[in-house]
């Protein structure tokens, strides 16, 4: 029986080829929480602004 193995050059490609994946997919992830993190904390801070206004408003009345 022949040995069959794949050549070296299509192996490093492979593993290559995953880690470019995984790679892009840390990549997107991270992205995608950073944007999810940062549009938290810009309604977080309408939600402040719109408690002082109301607050103000409150005070300013006789």
């Amino acid at each position: 029986m022949k040995n069959r193995c794949l050549p070296t050059c299509l192996i490093v490609r492979n593993v290559c080829l995953v880690m470019t994946l995984i790679a892009g997919s840390v990549i997107v992830a991270a992205e995608l929480e950073a944007s999810a993190n940062q549009q938290k904390q810009k309604a977080e801070a309408l939600q402040r602004l719109f408690v002082y206004q109301v607050m103000l408003n409150v005070d300013q009345q006789p």
